[in-house]
């Protein structure tokens, strides 16, 4: 009987602890890190995208059996690849080249290539053995394309640290993007921000910092898809307002615990349902007006060019009925309105912003969307509840950074309108790689210069300091910032794109950061807060290293 036990007892150690015990101890295979100029971390499968940004070049047929599923280290096609490595354990590397051949005494051909696009690489398989220490890799010479380093566990090493503190990132970097972002200050001082893209199911997270946003963590989810929101206070409640993804139609949540709970829109009822239909907005200002407050709000129709529109209600109403809301007519715009020059004149207007003007009337100062200059903002009259006039001989303006979204308010103390705005420096323009980018990168996309800019009037702006800046137009992208006045200082939250250890973004668009930013003493002149330096890659310069 006691043996029968004892076999018992050692088989249920076999069967239950031993796989814990397993899952506890340390990895046997080493994290491997990498360095060099936009270093990319992909896996390799067959018919997957072979360089970051480059669709059309992808693995085939012939990738090696055992490097598909594979981890690896890229650049862009025309630069180098990873320059160096480093792990805390000797291990294997495995190294593919294209048009270059190493010292074969280090790195030994293993008889295996595959094709990209009729480039054929080469594997070599060399031996790490200085743990800690960097090892000098070979890289491709000549602008022929980038090496790629195979290995089961990587990560980049050295990369920019991110401008500002970080509040929430993606969980896994490609697959989802940050979008929303939107900062309050609640009334016991501490800030809420809100964004959406950390998960693939459209829910809203929402977190919170007590120390005036040197740390943050969670504080709540909103479980129902509303995308294009604006997160606004309203006596003694909060409200988010924007559209259900993806049908489109406006709604409304409402939380009367700074944000802990919320009610959420009922379509048995209709209470939080404002409007059916299909819309389109961005977190751009509610505004209280005489009585009254104001979003501003765009048509999202398939095959119609978007209308800009108003929505406003009595500030005593009950904001989560229909009933309560006025809808203004609906403004069409015109491609005539700014001269083609080859690059499709005023492609639309979006992202409109409700402001107060100096005469005390309200306008809607909206993005404009037109891919030459960048700098390009309209400005709607609203009338009342209803009507909407606009001249484009005289409502087209220049703003710095107004082909891409902003968020305008007015400061009392310095007689002025603010707003922080994706500026377009000329240095940028047109600038080039073979891949996504070959005709050119245009205004619209060109998101790596943050600016802090004013005007007296809503009619002529000017920049008044660089707050962020990178040389690299093609992932960095700073942009959709939000922001509030706290007292000498602007807190903001930025949906920011860049490099991280884990690799690059898809693009300056697909931001995989929300990040908290503090411009202080911002009605002073100022120096750029931060300036972030990379080799930009440009057409016609292939890598040299």
């Amino acid at each position: 009987m006691d043996r029968i036990r004892k076999w018992r007892y050692l088989l249920w150690v076999l069967v239950t602890v031993w796989p814990l015990l397993l899952a506890a101890a340390p990895s046997r295979t080493p994290v491997v890190e990498v360095r060099g100029r936009l270093i990319d971390i992909r896996k390799a499968d067959r018919w997957s995208e072979a360089y970051p940004q480059y669709k059309k070049h992808r693995f085939g047929n012939s990738l090696p059996e055992r490097l598909v599923g594979m981890k690896y280290a890229v650049s862009l096609k025309e630069f180098a690849g990873p320059s160096a490595v480093r792990s805390s354990k000797p291990c294997d590397l495995l190294l593919a080249l294209h048009g270059t051949v190493p010292d074969t005494t280090l790195w030994h051909p293993t008889g295996e290539t595959f094709n990209i696009n009729r480039n054929q690489y080469r594997l070599y398989k060399g031996r790490y053995t200085t743990p800690g220490e960097w090892m000098e890799l070979p890289v491709t010479r000549r602008g022929k394309s980038s090496s790629m380093l195979f290995c089961r566990k990587l990560r980049v090493a050295e990369t920019v640290p991110v401008p500002g503190t970080v509040i929430t990132k993606v969980p896994v970097l490609r697959k989802t993007h940050i979008t929303n972002p939107n900062i309050l200050i609640l009334p016991d001082g501490s800030y809420l921000a809100a964004c959406s893209g950390i998960s693939s199911q459209r829910a809203i997270g929402l977190y919170r910092s007590t120390d005036r946003g040197e740390s943050w963590s969670e504080w709540s989810k909103v479980d129902y898809p509303v995308n294009f929101y604006t997160l606004f206070r309203h006596r003694d409640a909060l409200y988010l307002m924007g559209t259900h993804s993806p049908r489109g139609m406006i709604v409304i949540c409402r939380s009367e615990d700074d944000g802990r709970t919320w009610e959420l829109p009922d379509e048995e009822s209709g209470r939080g349902i404002l409007l059916e239909g299909r819309y389109h907005s961005a977190p751009v200002p509610v505004v209280e007006h005489k009585g009254r407050l104001w979003r501003a709000m765009e048509t999202n129709f398939p095959d119609e060019r978007r209308q800009a529109f108003v929505l406003s209600a009595k500030v005593s109403d009950d904001l989560m009925k229909a009933s309560s809301w006025k809808i203004s007519r609906f403004l069409k715009s015109s491609a005539e309105w700014i001269a083609d020059g080859g690059e499709g004149g005023f492609r639309q207007w979006i992202e409109g912003n409700i402001v107060v003007a100096p005469d005390g009337n309200l306008v809607n100062v909206l993005r404009v969307d037109e891919h030459k200059w960048g700098r390009s903002a309209a400005v709607v009259h609203v009338d009342d509840e209803r009507k909407l006039r606009f001249d484009p001989e005289k409502d087209i303006i220049e703003m710095p950074g107004g082909g891409k979204k902003f968020t305008i308010r007015y400061d009392s103390l310095s007689h002025r309108y603010w707003a922080l705005s994706s500026i377009v420096l000329d240095e940028f323009r047109g600038m080039r790689h073979g891949g996504i980018y070959a005709s050119g990168i245009h205004c619209g996309l060109i998101r790596n210069t943050l600016a802090l800019i004013s005007s007296e009037d809503l009619y002529h702006w000017q920049v008044e300091r660089i707050v962020l800046a990178s040389d690299n137009p093609f992932f960095d992208g700073f942009q959709y910032v939000d922001w509030q006045f706290d007292g000498e200082d602007l807190v903001s939250v930025i949906r920011l794109a860049m490099e991280e250890p884990r690799g690059l973004p898809n693009r300056q668009h697909d931001a995989n950061f929300l990040v908290f930013k503090r411009v202080e003493r911002f009605r002073e002149p100022g120096t750029p807060d931060t300036i972030r330096t990379l080799h930009k890659p440009v057409a016609g310069q292939p890598d040299s290293e």
